[in-house]
């Protein structure tokens, strides 16, 4: 009876080691957000030296609180400093990655899957203008107008990783939107489309103003139920500008936080 002890401590001691040193179950990450392109401040690293466009707001640096990144209520840089950023001088920019390039610049926090549909990061970190020389141009038509922006949201979230019936965050960061008209068509695999207005910079009299386009989207809007329980998001969005020669998108997203100005962080 003594050795049968001894052997069932052993066992019992294996068995707490094994436990000890074993890695925990993976736990499925929440849902937080799905993004196309990616926040960097329009690919602008480092943003020391580069000047904002004095039209409107006078001389002075680009990244206005000095973060090292390019965000909502700064400016694009007039690379050129002839005082204003527009198609007609040298402030076209192409600071896409290898991976927006290839349209696979996204990324989401939270997703069990990413389809295949998705993309739209070629068009993110680009100066949109008809003189661009850029020879992998994101439309098929080249650099001349208009150049309407497409993105493709197509995910699905494994039920339990989101709540159903909360808010949905759509986030568009884009900048030197001044010539109307513009809108931003957001279209969905179940419900109706929705065409959200744009301010133009030209309200604040800001020339390079970089904006934030945030607005509510209803959960059953974005999302549908899978045959397994899941939850299936999809969205088309176009940013259609058919009359301004100079845009850019730094990234749009779908998010469970709304973005906010820089100077207000």
């Amino acid at each position: 009876m003594v050795k049968h002890a001894s052997f069932q401590a052993i066992i019992l001691a294996s068995l707490l080691v094994a436990a000890l040193v074993s890695p925990p179950p993976a736990i499925a990450e929440p849902f937080q957000w799905m993004r196309i392109g990616d926040i960097d401040g329009f690919g602008f690293t480092p943003t020391r030296g580069l000047v904002r466009p004095v039209q409107g707001v006078g001389p002075g640096p680009a990244d206005t609180n000095d973060n090292g990144r390019l965000e909502p209520d700064e400016f694009l840089p007039d690379l050129n400093a002839d005082g204003g950023v527009w198609f007609r001088g040298d402030d076209n920019f192409d600071n896409r990655s290898d991976g927006e390039r290839a349209n696979t610049g996204h990324a989401c926090q939270g997703c069990q899957t990413i389809g295949e549909a998705t993309g739209g990061s070629r068009w993110t970190d680009l100066a949109l203008s008809p003189t661009a020389t850029a020879s992998d141009w994101p439309d098929i038509n080249g650099p001349a107008m208009p150049n309407s922006a497409a993105f493709v949201f197509d995910f699905t979230v494994a039920r339990g990783d989101i709540t159903p019936g909360g808010t949905i965050f759509f986030n568009l960061v884009f900048g030197d939107y001044d010539i109307d008209p513009a809108v931003v068509r957001v279209r969905f695999a179940n419900a109706a489309p929705r065409i959200l207005r744009i301010p133009n910079q030209q309200i604040r009299g800001l020339d390079g103003l970089i904006q934030v386009r945030t607005a509510n989207l209803r959960f059953d809007e974005v999302f549908s139920p899978t045959d397994n329980g899941d939850w299936h998001g999809r969205a088309i969005v176009i940013f259609d500008a058919p009359a301004d020669p100079f845009t850019a998108f730094d990234y749009v997203e779908l998010s469970l936080a709304a973005e906010v100005a820089a100077l207000a962080r």
